[in-house]
C-alpha cells in the first residue's frame, strides 16, 4: 500500500542524478554569479563562461545511472576542451580549479536545500569521482598545453634573438611550427606589401611559390587579411576560398590561418595545412595562434631592425655622397627628414645637437627648432647622464659605437633606446661631428621581459609539480633512460617499502632490492621489472600486479604501472612507475570470492539433495488426494501440504537454475524447432488458469514466429512476466502480451497499466536473491527466493537475446524480450 502522504511544505526527496538533470540550468545561473568573483571570468559572455560544463553535469548525472560508470571515458573530451578554452582565455590553474570548486559547492548547496540529503552512498560517490576525476582531468590538460606552448615560445624568442631580420627569423619560426605541431604539412608567412597586396615571404612544404602576391580581400589568406579574423576549412581542395595560384591546396585537407595584427595594424597572415587529417586538434589551434601572436611582435622588431639597419646604411652613404657633391647633399638631406628612424648630428668637441631629424623629434615629443642648439644631456633621463661621457669617449676612439641609454621626452617620461654612433673626422683625423642613429626599443624590451617572465612561470609550476609528487598517495619513481638510474621518488615509495630511497641506484636493482615477485612467486628477472620494460622498448604498463618485500619482512601487494618519457623527436628520455599498495583489497577480494563459491556451490548441493524427499512427498500426497476414502478435513491438509511441496520444488528448480548460471557457465537452453506463439498461447493458458478473476490479452501475433527454441525455457519467461504484471497490477485492468515479427528477430512485450517502478530499484531489477519492494517487483515473484527476474534474463541471455524495462507512471510497466530465431554463431 503506498505510504501517507507528505507534508506539503517539506520538499521531496530527488535522487541527485535526477537533480542534476532537472536543475542544471538553475546550478549554472547560481555558479555564473559566484564565478565571476574570478578576474579572468569578468569579462566573458555567458556562453564563453559557461563552456561545456552544462554537458559535464548532464553526463555525470547518466554517468550516476550506470553500474559500473567509466569516469575517464566519459569525462575525458569535456575536461580536455573547456580546459584548452580557459588557457586561451587567460585563465591560469588556479582559476581553473576554483571554476570546479564553485560548481561542486553550487551542486551541494542547492540539492540539499531541495530535500537531497537522502541520497545513496554510490551515488554521491560517484559525483564526487567524477568533479575529481574533471579537475584532473583540466589540470593534466592545461599543464600539458601551457608547457607546450611556454616552450614554443621560448624556441620563439630565441630564434628572434639568433636571427634579428626577417629573411633569418622567419625560416626558423615555421621550423620550430613544424617541430611542434605534428600534423602540419605546409606552413606560410604573408607580409603585408602596401595596402592591398600580400607577399609570401616564407614557407615550408610543397606548393608554396614564395614571392607570390596575393590581393587582400581574395582567396584564403586574403580574407583573413580583410577580415582580421582566424579562418577553418577541414577540406581545402573542396572550398573556394583556399583555391590560390600562389599557395595550392590540390592536396591539403585542413587549413587554418590567423592575422598577424599589433597595434591595430596588420603585418601579415600565417597559414598552416594538414595533408594527413581533416581535424586539428584544439591545442595545436591553440598554440598556433599562441605563436603567431608572438611572432608578430618579433615580426615588427625584427622588421624595424631591418629598418634601422636599412637607414644606418643609408645615412652612411649619404654622408659620404655629402662630401662629394651639392647632389649628394640634398638627397641626404631627403633621407635625413624622411628616415622613420630617429638620426642627430652632434659636435665634435661639445656634446650639442646640430641637428635632429623629424623622427627624433617625434621620439621626444618635441619639434626639431626646440632640440637643435639643445645640449645631447636634454634628451637623456637625468639618471642616465653619468654614461654619456664615457659612450662619446668609446665613439671617438672606434669607427663606430653602439650602447643603450633611458631617454627623456619633453612631457618627463621615459623610454628605452638604442643608439649607433658613427665619428666623421676632418683631414686631420680631428672628429668633427658625430651622426647617430636613435631607435625606440620599448617592444624589445617588453619582448625580453615577457620570456623572463614566461621562464619564471615555468619555473614556478615546476615547483608545484614537485610538491604534487609530494602530495600523491601512489608511490612514484621516475628513471633516466641513457643511465638507467632512479633519479626521483616521492615519499610514498619509502613508506611502502620501509626504507629511504636511494637516489642513482640502478632501475634493473630495484627489483631485487624490493625482493619484487609475480603473484605466482617468481622472481621478476632484472629487465622484466615494468619500469625497466618502459625504458628499454617503450612498453606503457597499466596496472600489472606484483609482491613486494617491506622492510619488516612482511609480502605487500601492489599494482605497478609504468610509461616513457619522450622528447619532441620521440626518443625515450625517462621513465616513470607507480606503486599502490592493494594488499588489503587483495585479500578482501580473495574473501569474498571463496566466501561467494562456497555459498553458491551449498546452495547447489542442497537444491539437488532436497529434491528425492520433496518427489516422495509430492507422489504421497497425489495418491492420497485420489483416494476417494479420505475424509474432507484431512483431504484440506493433504492439498495444503501438496501445494507447499509444489512451491519448494519451484524454490528449489530456481535455485538449481541460479547455480546453473553462476557455476555451469549459464542456464542450459536445448533448441528445437518450435512456433513461439504455441509457447506464449501455453503460459497464457497457465496464467487464466491460477488467476481466474483476471484478464490476459494477446495482441499482434500476424507474421511468422516459427525458430530454434526452448520451449519449456522460454514458457518460464511467460510465466514469470505475465505473473509480476499480474501481482503488480489493479484487478480491474488487464494486461496485455504482444508478439511482433521483426525479421531475424521476434519480440514479446508484457505491459500492465499501474504505479511504475522506482527509479532507483531499474538498475537492479534482474539482480538475483531481490524480493519485492513497496508493492513493486525487485526480482521475482512475491514470496519466492527473489529469482525469478534473474532467470528470466538468463534464459533471454541463452537464446542470445535481451531483455529491457521501461516504466512510468503515465504508460505503466513494459518487459521487452527480443528473442534471434536461430543460437548466434559460436564465439
Amino acid at each position: 500500500m503506498p505510504g501517507p502522504e507528505p507534508h506539503p511544505d517539506t520538499p521531496l526527496p530527488i535522487p541527485l542524478a535526477d537533480f542534476l538533470l532537472k536543475n542544471r540550468d538553475a546550478i549554472m545561473s547560481a555558479w555564473e554569479v559566484e564565478v565571476r568573483s574570478i578576474p579572468a571570468a569578468q569579462a566573458l559572455a555567458g556562453p564563453a563562461l559557461r563552456d561545456g560544463l552544462p554537458r559535464l553535469l548532464e553526463t555525470i548525472a547518466l554517468m550516476m545511472r550506470e553500474p559500473r560508470p567509466e569516469l575517464t571515458q566519459g569525462l575525458g573530451a569535456i575536461s580536455d576542451h573547456h580546459a584548452l578554452e580557459r588557457l586561451g582565455e587567460g585563465f591560469d590553474l588556479r582559476q581553473v580549479v576554483a571554476e570546479y570548486r564553485l560548481l561542486r559547492s553550487c551542486v551541494l548547496s542547492l540539492w540539499s536545500s531541495r530535500g537531497g540529503a537522502t541520497a545513496r552512498p554510490d551515488e554521491e560517490r560517484v559525483f564526487h569521482e567524477a568533479m575529481d576525476e574533471a579537475v584532473a582531468a583540466s589540470v593534466s590538460r592545461y599543464t600539458r598545453a601551457r608547457e607546450r606552448t611556454l616552450q614554443a615560445l621560448d624556441r620563439i624568442s630565441a630564434a628572434a634573438l639568433g636571427s634579428p631580420d626577417v629573411a633569418g627569423f622567419l625560416p626558423r619560426l615555421l621550423q620550430v611550427l613544424r617541430e611542434t605541431v605534428v600534423a602540419v604539412d605546409v606552413a606560410v608567412v604573408l607580409l603585408r606589401e602596401g595596402d592591398n597586396l600580400l607577399r609570401v615571404e616564407s614557407a615550408v612544404g610543397e606548393g608554396v611559390d614564395v614571392g607570390g602576391r596575393v590581393p587582400v580581400g581574395q582567396g584564403f589568406a586574403g580574407t583573413i587579411a580583410a577580415t582580421r579574423q582566424p579562418l577553418l576549412v577541414h577540406d581545402a581542395s573542396s572550398d573556394v576560398r583556399a583555391h590560390s595560384d600562389v599557395v595550392r591546396t590540390s592536396d591539403v585537407r585542413a587549413l587554418y590561418g590567423v592575422p598577424l595584427v599589433l597595434d591595430d595594424a596588420l603585418i601579415g597572415v600565417a597559414l598552416m595545412g594538414s595533408r594527413a587529417t581533416s581535424e586539428l586538434s584544439e591545442e595545436d589551434l591553440l598554440l598556433f595562434r599562441a605563436m603567431a601572436n608572438r611572432a608578430t611582435a618579433l615580426l615588427a622588431q625584427a622588421q624595424a631592425h631591418a629598418r634601422e639597419r636599412e637607414a644606418h646604411e643609408e645615412a652612411e652613404v649619404s654622408l659620404g655622397r655629402l662630401r662629394e657633391s651639392e647632389a649628394g647633399l640634398r638627397r641626404w638631406e631627403e633621407v635625413f627628414f624622411r628616415l622613420g628612424v630617429g638620426v642627430v648630428v652632434v659636435a665634435g668637441e661639445h656634446d650639442v645637437l646640430l641637428d635632429v631629424n623629424p623622427a627624433f623629434a617625434r621620439m621626444h615629443g618635441a619639434t626639431p627648432e626646440e632640440l637643435v642648439g639643445k645640449p645631447l644631456e636634454t634628451v637623456i633621463a637625468p639618471e642616465a647622464r653619468g654614461m654619456l661621457p664615457r659612450h662619446a669617449a668609446a665613439a671617438r676612439s672606434k669607427p663606430s659605437h653602439e650602447y643603450e641609454s633611458l631617454h627623456l621626452r619633453k612631457d618627463g617620461s621615459r623610454f628605452p633606446a638604442f643608439t649607433h654612433v658613427t665619428a666623421f673626422r676632418d683631414e686631420t683625423g680631428k672628429v668633427a661631428q658625430r651622426v647617430a642613429t636613435v631607435m625606440d626599443i620599448t617592444q624589445r624590451r617588453a619582448v625580453e621581459t615577457d620570456r623572463q617572465r614566461l621562464l619564471s612561470t615555468i619555473e614556478s609550476e615546476r615547483a608545484r609539480l614537485a610538491a604534487v609528487l609530494e602530495q600523491l598517495p601512489a608511490g612514484v619513481v621516475i628513471a633516466d633512460a641513457a643511465s638507467g638510474r632512479l633519479a626521483l621518488a616521492n615519499r610514498q615509495v619509502s613508506t611502502l617499502t620501509g626504507r629511504p630511497f636511494q637516489p642513482m641506484s640502478n632501475v634493473d636493482a630495484f627489483a631485487g632490492d624490493y625482493g619484487a615477485c609475480h603473484l605466482d612467486g617468481r622472481p621478476y628477472a632484472p629487465d622484466a621489472w615494468p619500469l625497466s620494460r618502459s625504458l628499454r622498448t617503450g612498453e606503457v604498463v597499466q596496472g600489472e600486479e606484483a609482491m613486494l618485500r617491506h622492510e619488516d619482512g612482511r609480502s605487500m601487494t601492489v599494482l605497478v604501472s609504468s610509461a616513457p618519457i619522450r622528447d619532441r623527436d620521440g626518443d625515450i628520455i625517462a621513465g616513470v612507475a607507480t606503486l599502490t599498495d592493494v594488499t588489503e583489497r587483495r585479500r578482501a577480494q580473495e574473501a569474498a570470492l571463496q566466501a561467494a563459491r562456497f555459498g553458491e556451490r551449498l546452495i547447489a548441493i542442497v537444491s539437488h539433495d532436497l529434491r528425492n524427499p520433496l518427489n516422495a512427498i509430492h507422489l504421497s500426497t497425489t495418491q492420497l488426494l485420489h483416494s476417494e476414502a479420505l475424509p474432507e478435513r484431512e483431504r484440506r491438509l493433504v492439498t495444503r501440504i501438496a501445494r507447499s511441496s509444489a512451491r519448494m520444488t519451484r524454490m528449489i528448480s530456481e535455485l538449481l537454475d541460479f547455480t546453473r548460471g553462476r557455476l555451469g557457465g549459464g542456464i542450459p537452453v536445448h533448441r528445437t524447432a518450435g512456433d513461439l506463439r504455441a509457447v506464449v498461447r501455453q503460459g497464457v493458458e497457465e496464467l487464466e488458469a491460477a488467476w481466474p478473476e483476471r484478464t490476459l490479452r494477446v495482441a499482434g501475433g500476424t507474421g511468422r514466429y516459427e525458430g530454434q527454441w526452448d520451449a519449456d525455457r522460454l514458457l518460464q519467461v511467460v510465466s514469470n512476466l505475465g505473473g509480476n504484471a499480474l501481482q503488480y497490477s489493479q484487478a480491474d485492468v488487464p494486461v496485455t502480451l504482444t508478439l511482433t515479427d521483426q525479421g531475424d528477430t521476434v519480440v514479446l512485450e508484457v505491459h500492465n497499466p499501474g504505479e511504475p517502478i522506482a527509479p532507483d530499484a531499474l538498475p537492479h531489477l534482474f539482480d538475483p536473491f531481490r524480493r519485492a519492494t513497496n508493492n513493486h517487483p525487485v526480482s521475482g515473484n512475491s514470496g519466492g527466493l527473489g529469482l525469478g527476474l534473474y532467470i528470466v534474463e538468463q534464459v533471454v541471455k541463452g537464446h542470445g537475446g535481451h531483455i529491457e524495462v521501461t516504466s512510468t507512471q503515465e504508460a505503466g510497466t513494459v518487459f521487452r524480450v527480443t528473442l534471434p530465431r536461430a543460437p548466434p554463431p559460436p564465439a
